[in-house]
């Protein structure tokens, strides 16, 4: 996972501990936990969660030095990671990522504007001294440009566009009204009010991705958001934490992706479709318009309808109502 956030830290582990509130108090060696990560991203030296079987071979093969767990799965650890019980793991981890990136959990920022850019208050767009930007760059009227992004060369952003917390590759266009970067939709339940999770990665766009108008696409929470090479995303798309798109995809007006949606490459998605999230969609899939995508779908997969089915059957049910 790459955080473009300030990170606090390295922390003990016994004082981490001490701050969760699920997990069972034991103490350990004197070790510093250097970040937190999700299963897949995480080195030595990190802190990890499971909570979802969906990433039990995750599980088998992370490379954290601690992990937050459930006593029934601590079996499946390797000699590497050593378990933290907890009856709420993901709960704790929110409460160990506020830690590490306190600023992580909200959108407030302190703006400072990019004197290089200075002209562009004539018309109304505003950039942060943060942001790093190459050559060839254009961008509207109205468009706000805050912390923690990088963009490459010969990139076009619209007007009335906001973005934050974003890589950008070369030769990417970005139309008008789009945001891109914004906290997303997770939340849980803490001393009984709703806490945000803390969404600490970024969103990361390939080069030659077209990215149309009033489209909606949210940073990760525990790992990265992103859009792979020549991809093409129509109006009005929504994309949510921690999805992964691969390249040469089209997706039609009105899509969502639910989070932690995984697409392949070279898949078409129809207008008004959803897929629900952490699923695997793979390469080569067509999805029709309409489409309400429930399951994982293995390449090649040509499917329409809700729940979506086979193209085939769909088309021979059809035709045994007539």
């Amino acid at each position: 996972m790459m955080s473009l956030f300030n990170k606090k830290g390295p922390f003990d582990i016994n004082y981490l501990i001490k701050n969760t509130f699920f997990s069972i108090k034991k103490r350990f060696s004197n070790n510093k936990i250097k970040n937190v990560s999700n299963l897949l991203d995480s080195k030595k030296g990190d802190i990890t969660f499971f909570e979802n079987v969906k990433y039990i071979n995750d599980l088998k093969n992370t490379k954290a030095s601690f992990c937050l767990i459930r006593e029934k799965y601590v079996s499946q650890l390797k000699s590497n990671c050593i378990p933290i019980t907890s009856e709420q793991p993901l709960l704790d981890f929110i409460i160990i990522s506020k830690l590490f990136y306190p600023d992580a959990d909200n959108d407030n920022f302190k703006f400072k504007q990019n004197n290089k850019y200075k002209s562009l208050l004539k018309k109304n767009t505003y950039i942060d001294h943060t942001v790093k930007i190459g050559k060839n760059f254009n961008i509207g009227f109205n468009s706000v440009l805050k912390k923690n992004i990088i963009i490459g060369d010969n990139v076009t952003i619209g007007s009335n566009c906001t973005i934050s917390n974003s890589v950008i590759g070369n030769n990417v266009s970005i139309n008008d009204g789009t945001v891109v970067g914004k906290i997303g939709y997770g939340f849980k339940i803490i001393n009984k009010k709703l806490t945000f999770i803390p969404h600490l990665g970024c969103v990361k766009i390939d080069d030659n991705v077209y990215i149309g108008s009033n489209c909606t696409i949210d940073r990760g929470s525990f790992s990265n958001t992103s859009i792979g090479k020549f991809t093409m995303i129509d109006n009005l798309v929504h994309i949510a934490h921690n999805v992964k798109i691969g390249s040469l995809c089209c997706i039609a007006g009105q899509v969502g992706i639910a989070g932690s949606a995984i697409i392949g490459d070279k898949c078409m998605i129809g207008g008004q479709s959803g897929v629900s999230g952490h699923l695997s969609i793979g390469n080569n899939v067509n999805i029709g318009g309409h489409s309400g995508v429930l399951s994982n779908l293995k390449d090649d997969s040509k499917v329409i309808g809700f729940p979506s089915v086979p193209i085939k059957d769909f088309l021979r049910k059809r035709n045994n109502d007539k």
